[in-house]
Parts: structure tokens; C-alpha cells; sequence
């Protein structure tokens, strides 16, 4: 037996903080120690000891001790492909390196159900950088696939995401529910004993996402022939059957969007303590939000009660992603913008934690419709030649999410103008969400900035502080009056007034600093009527 895969055997992948090369048990730490093996350790929440299971709201180790989810999605393998994508490109050894390398502890790997059933051999193509994979079955490139992964220290989660294999979603592929007329209910349990006997030696294989975004006709109770939360239940269970110590994820209906039946109908194990919810979240699902509280209203029905509720649950949010083109994509301050959700979520999961894997890590883009094959992936996290980031905004707030990122802030506006007239006031707000534990004074200033010929800007003015405690987070007002002396254009003789001044041309800039060099800052836009 080689090193490493003696090691994934005894190692975790990490949870918190260290590197996986560190996470083995102490009966081990003299062979590594013996070995030379360099550990690149950052302090976090201690050593996972595998098997997993929940308490709670978190996941934890047998220990008790949490492990955060801090991950991303690589797909491919559930299309026509039958294989993950950027083995064409490049090694797959070097994806697995950049996956790690950026600091995310788990992937998400879609399959589908004729990937298992029929197995067929890959693709030469898809295959061009990694030519020992060439006349491979399926199954066994994601073998290899998953080895690569579970000896780096990165767990792996497996996602059911369709029966046939294709590019999803929509309501008409045939993929809706998680059975069709060629792959039944039988075929789906079926298909999941198998893949939960064929890794159930793998300690870092941790569990089993049931099925991919059931939307309609799917509900949560009611008909037999649509009732997900009976068939997670059953399916839940046959996995369990096999290897008791996986966690079992299960997604809301209407895409993974509605966890609200849970209230009253919660999913029930026979081994209790392996469940764990999942919600995905989009910004085209979120155009009509302006503001934290806003966006906090929306989700708390569908899911968000099950982290802030009485009765607290594990979730995960097992997908989410933005554009990769601009930093707007990240950070923006307009509401309809990708970067304005992106900022209201990515707050969310920081302060309350929330585990989550991100879509998609891939470069470039699998088969499917609506798709081109190799084409660079507009949300990937790797550049379309998976050798680096895409996006270093991107990849920056990513890791700022994670269990090894120290306490911080973000600002959230409510994304519109302040709208202000001559000799009058504006106010808008602002909420400042604490992230992975971040308490005390924060100091607040704020400053008008335009592109005019203003004799006068505008005057902004905000508390000059709030509190943070606990992960509480806290609104303030940002309040702005113009004096009512600008003038536009340089014009003569009277000139124009502020009633002629374009929005575009001035800005709010308001920022919070707290202790140990924590800032965050957001920027409003001023309409002067």
C-alpha cells in the first residue's frame, strides 16, 4: 500500500483550517513524522475523525468536533461526456492540485443514472490531456477521479443529477423528478446501493446527494407518484442500508429553492443523525430583492428557518455561482446585478456559517444544451485552461468564506439612489453583517465623491458607530443634504441648477473599520433631483 493511499485511509480532509497532509490520527503522526511529510497547517476547528454525522445545526467528525463544507461542484460526468470536464485540458492530477492549492476541503460530483447503468467507454476527445485514461469506462475514470480527490485530503460528496445524461435543468428534460419511464424509481435505488457499495471503503466519500433539483410536478408530500419527501426517506434509507455512516443531503423542491415543507413534514432517517438539508440559490431568482433584510425575509420561509429557527438543522447550500467577467459579478450596487446578490448571500453564509459548495470549479464548459464543448465556463472558478483563477474577485470572497478566513464585515446597502433635491434630504440604509465571528466597535465614515463641477458636493453624514455582538447584524441610517450650489456644465449667466444634475455623476462612499484592520466598504449612488 503506497503512502497516500495509506494516508486516506487515517487522514481527513480538512475541517477548518489545516491543510490535509495534517489531519490524520495520532497513532499516525510518527510514520508521517518519519516520512518527512511537511504539513502546511492553518489553526481551525481541530482534526476531523471520519465517520461524519450531524448535530444540530453543523456537521461533525466522531469526535463531536464540527467540519465545515467549504467546496465546490465539478460537473461533466452526468452528461454525454460521462467524464468531469478538463481532462481534455489538463492533467487531472493538476486540476486536483488547484482544487486544493485554492483551499476548498470537499467536491460535489454530479453522475447520472445512465452514466451507472451503461457505463460506456470515454471519449477520446474529452480525454486528450490524461492519454493513460484512453479506452476507460466511465465508472472507472470516476474511480480514478475520486482517488485523485479522497488522497489529496478533499472529501467528496456524490450528487444523483439526472437519469439520463445532459446538461440540466428545465421542466421538460425528462429529468424532473427522480425517476422517469427509462430509469423508475427501482432503477434509482437501485443505482444508489451501488455506487454506496462501490465506495463505501473510502473514508472520504461522505455522502450521498440524493437527487439534483426536483422541480415540477415534484412536491413535498401528497401524491405517491410526486411525493419527494417520501422518496428521499426511502431512497435516504437504502443508502443507509449500505453504508450507515454516509450523510444523506437532501434538496428542496421547485430546483432546490423550497425546503418549507420540512416544517411541517421533516425528513426521517432510520439511522438518525446523517441528515442534512440542501438549498441552491441563484441571483436570477433574487432580481426583486433590494437590501439584507429584504433578502433575509425572502429565504427565511423557504429554508433560511432551518439556520435561524427554533429548531436549527444542518444545511448546505450545494450550489450557488455568479458571472466570472467583471468584478461587478461579486460586488455591485445595483440590485438587479449578479454581484449585488452574490454580496447579500455570501454575507448570509458568513455569518451564520452556513456550509456550501460553489458551481462550478470547471474552466470550460461540458456537452449538453445550450452548452459548447470546451468552451470557457462563464461562472468557473479556473480559467479555460485550468491553470489559475478566472476571476481573482472571485476567488478572493470565496475563500474569505471559509473556516481558515479570519473575523470580518461586509456592508450592504439597499442598492438604490438616495434621492435628493435642492436644499433637501435623502437617507437610505445600510447593514453591516458580521462574518465568522466577528464582534465590537465598528467605526463608521462616509464620503460624497462627483464627476461634476459642484462649487459644493452634497454632505453625507452616518453614526460614527455601531456594535456588533454575537453574529447579530445591524442597520444604520446613511443620510445625505444638499446645500443646493452646484451647478452644471460650467454655464454662464445663471447657469443650471442641481435639478440638472445626472445621478452618475455622484457617489456615496460609506465605510466600516473594526479591530485588527477589518473594513468593508459600500458605495451608493445620489440622484440630485
Amino acid at each position: 500500500m503506497g503512502v497516500m493511499a495509506y494516508l486516506s485511509k487515517r487522514v481527513g480532509g480538512f475541517a477548518g483550517r489545516c491543510l490535509p497532509a495534517c489531519m490524520m490520527r495520532r497513532r499516525v503522526l510518527s510514520l508521517v513524522a518519519a516520512m518527512g511529510i511537511v504539513c502546511a497547517c492553518r489553526s481551525g476547528f481541530g482534526q476531523p475523525v471520519f465517520p461524519l454525522h450531524t448535530s444540530g445545526r453543523f456537521i461533525v467528525d466522531h469526535n463531536g468536533a464540527r467540519v465545515r463544507l467549504n467546496g465546490v461542484n465539478w460537473y461533466g460526468a452526468e452528461s454525454s461526456d460521462f467524464v468531469v470536464a478538463g481532462l481534455e485540458t489538463a492533467r487531472l492530477q493538476s486540476i486536483v492540485a488547484q482544487i486544493k492549492d485554492l483551499g476548498f476541503n470537499v467536491v460535489r460530483l454530479p453522475w447520472s443514472n445512465q452514466l451507472y447503468e451503461s457505463n460506456p467507454v470515454v471519449g477520446d476527445e474529452a480525454l486528450a490531456a490524461n492519454p493513460e485514461l484512453k479506452g476507460e469506462h466511465a465508472l472507472t475514470i470516476l474511480d480514478r477521479v475520486i482517488s485523485a480527490l479522497t488522497n489529496a485530503g478533499i472529501m467528496v460528496i456524490l450528487d444523483n443529477h439526472n437519469s439520463d445524461a445532459e446538461w440540466c435543468c428545465s421542466t421538460t428534460d425528462g429529468n424532473s423528478l427522480w425517476y422517469n419511464s427509462a430509469y423508475p424509481q427501482t432503477s434509482w435505488i437501485a443505482d444508489w446501493r451501488g455506487m454506496a457499495r462501490r465506495y463505501q471503503n473510502n473514508p472520504l466519500v461522505i455522502g450521498a446527494d440524493l437527487r439534483n433539483e426536483p422541480r415540477a410536478p415534484a412536491t413535498w408530500g401528497g401524491s405517491a407518484s410526486t411525493d419527494w419527501h417520501a422518496a428521499a426517506e426511502l431512497g435516504g434509507d437504502a443508502v443507509l442500508s449500505i453504508n450507515p455512516h454516509w450523510l444523506i443531503f437532501v434538496e428542496g423542491i421547485n430546483y432546490a429553492l423550497d425546503l418549507s415543507g420540512a416544517r411541517r413534514l421533516p425528513v426521517k432517517l432510520r439511522v438518525p443523525h446523517q441528515l442534512v438539508y440542501e438549498a441552491h440559490n441563484y441571483g436570477f431568482d433574487y432580481g426583486h430583492i433590494a437590501g439584507y433584510s429584504g433578502f433575509v425575509a425572502a429565504i427565511t420561509p423557504k429554508w433560511g428557518y432551518l439556520v435561524t429557527g427554533k429548531d436549527p438543522q444542518p444545511l448546505w447550500i450545494g450550489e450557488f455561482g455568479t458571472c466570472n467577467g467583471a468584478d461587478t459579478c461579486v460586488d455591485s450596487n445595483r440590485p438587479r446585478a449578479s454581484g449585488y446578490w452574490f454580496n447579500l448571500l455570501t454575507a448570509y453564509m458568513g455569518q451564520f456559517g452556513v456550509d456550501w459548495t460553489y458551481w462550478a470549479i470547471n474552466g470550460t464548459q461540458s456537452t449538453g444544451k445550450t452548452r459548447r464543448y470546451g468552451a470557457q465556463e462563464s461562472f468557473g472558478i479556473l480559467n479555460d485552461t485550468w491553470s489559475g483563477s478566472a476571476s481573482a474577485a472571485l476567488t478572493t470572497r470565496l475563500q474569505s468564506m471559509m473556516s481558515n478566513a479570519a473575523p470580518g464585515i461586509t456592508l450592504v446597502g439597499d442598492g438604490g439612489p438616495i434621492a435628493d433635491g435642492p436644499h433637501a434630504s435623502g437617507t437610505t440604509q445600510v447593514a453591516i453583517v458580521p462574518e465568522n465571528g466577528f464582534t465590537g466597535a465598528v467605526k463608521l465614515t462616509c464620503v460624497v465623491s462627483g464627476r461634476g463641477e459642484a462649487k459644493k458636493l452634497p454632505a453625507c453624514s452616518v453614526p460614527s458607530g455601531q456594535s456588533i455582538a454575537g453574529n447579530a447584524a445591524v442597520s444604520f441610517a446613511v443620510s445625505i443634504k444638499n446645500a443646493g450650489t452646484a451647478t452644471q456644465g460650467g454655464a454662464k449667466g445663471g447657469g443650471a441648477s442641481d435639478s440638472g444634475i445626472a445621478a452618475s455623476k455622484y457617489t456615496v462612499a460609506v465605510t466600516a473599520s473594526g479591530s485588527g484592520g477589518v473594513s468593508s466598504t459600500v458605495t451608493i449612488r445620489l440622484k440630485v433631483r
